[in-house]
Order: C-alpha cells, then sequence, then structure tokens
C-alpha cells in the first residue's frame, strides 16, 4: 500500500428547501461540485476541480436554496446535468493517476454526509450504479475519506464536535468567502488542515475504510 501523498478536499451544495417538502431529502441533487487536490508532502494545491452541475429533478432552486449556497438558478441552468460532470470528474481524478494510486489519495470532508450519504443518492439517481457496490457503498476511491470534524475534535481534546466556522473560530481565523459555498469551504477547510499540521497532526490516522 503507497503511502497516503494527497488529499481530495471536498465539499457539495445541493438542492435543498427549508421544510424538506419541496425538495424532499431523498431527492436532493447535487448542484455544486468542487475538489482540491492538496499535495502532503509538497503543502501545495496540486489541482482543482470545480463545476456547477443542473439538477433534473427539481429543476428551480428554492429561495432558501440559493439564499443558503449563494448559487442562482441561471448558474445551474447554464451546467450540465451530472452525468457529464461525473464523466469530466473521472477525467480529472486520471489525469493526477488516483484511480491507480487509489491508497495514496484520501478525501477529506467537513462531516460524513458528502461520502456517505450524497453521492450514492445521486449515483443512484441519475443512474450511474457502477460505483456503488451490492450493499450500497462507493467504490475506490470515493470509499475511504477522513471527518476533519471528528479528526479536529479528537486531535485538539475538545468535548463536542463542531462545524466549519466552530473550528476556524477555535482555530482564530477568519472565514474566507462565503459560507455553504462549496469552492470557498474548500479552501476554509484546506487552511484548517494546514493548521492542524502545523501543531502535530497527521491524516494517515484518521482514515476511514
Amino acid at each position: 500500500m503507497s503511502k497516503l501523498r494527497y488529499l481530495l478536499v471536498l465539499d457539495f451544495e445541493a438542492t435543498c428547501d427549508d421544510t424538506n417538502r419541496v425538495v424532499p431529502r431523498g431527492e436532493m441533487e447535487i448542484i455544486e461540485f468542487p475538489t482540491i487536490l492538496y499535495d502532503l508532502e509538497q503543502d501545495k494545491v496540486d489541482a482543482t476541480f470545480h463545476e456547477y452541475v443542473r439538477p433534473i429533478l427539481h429543476r428551480c432552486l428554492t429561495q432558501f436554496c440559493t439564499a443558503l449556497t449563494g448559487i442562482e438558478q441561471s448558474t445551474v441552468d447554464a451546467a450540465d446535468p451530472f452525468p457529464s460532470v461525473w464523466t469530466r470528474y473521472q477525467e480529472f481524478l486520471k489525469q493526477h493517476r488516483i484511480p491507480e494510486e487509489a491508497s495514496s489519495a484520501a478525501y477529506l470532508t467537513c462531516g460524513d454526509w458528502d461520502l456517505k450519504t450524497m453521492l450514492p443518492l445521486q449515483l443512484r439517481l441519475s443512474g450511474l450504479d457502477n460505483a456503488i457496490t451490492p450493499s450500497g457503498t462507493l467504490v475506490s476511491p470515493y470509499d475511504r475519506w477522513i471527518n476533519i470534524k471528528k479528526s479536529y475534535q479528537k486531535f485538539y481534546d475538545m468535548r463536542y464536535p463542531t462545524g466549519m466556522e466552530g473550528m476556524l473560530r477555535h482555530a482564530q481565523m477568519e472565514l474566507e468567502g462565503r459560507h455553504h459555498s462549496g469552492i470557498d469551504d474548500c479552501k476554509n477547510i484546506l487552511r484548517l488542515v494546514r493548521r492542524m499540521r502545523q501543531d502535530g497532526w497527521k491524516p494517515e490516522d484518521d482514515l476511514t475504510g
């Protein structure tokens, strides 16, 4: 098994409403798909993937969703549906040799939702079952990730896990950009990763899968 060299910092944004009636949880769709490829050895960003996605089940974003994420209806209307974005994402990963050296990389997310819940749901909704095992879990490299909420709590001996804004406050760091912008969240999460590593944290100690 290869040494962990890369982190894939991921933070989806998805269709939503504040009642779960307009957009039921089982019909949420990814509308922003960002990933930052971070080289642990070099302490630098190697590449960034960032695309918006046009939803199919609930094409019109709710006012709540736009207010939360900052994503406008015109942005998703101009985007491709998920299968096309997913194809380009596979090419992005292949370009950086992630599938063939899967043990050298791991995802890092703020919570388990992105890879435990949202990506499997989106793949099923889009009919892309080849990335899901018969038991419903994701295939490599999507099947192992680090939940920075849990890592941060454990590493700094906090009583409870906290969200990104809470971690930034604890680290005495200002939020940069907009919270719930997927790409801005990825950048802020990476800032936390770098701070934790400066303080001695080792990402490989917290891998799932």
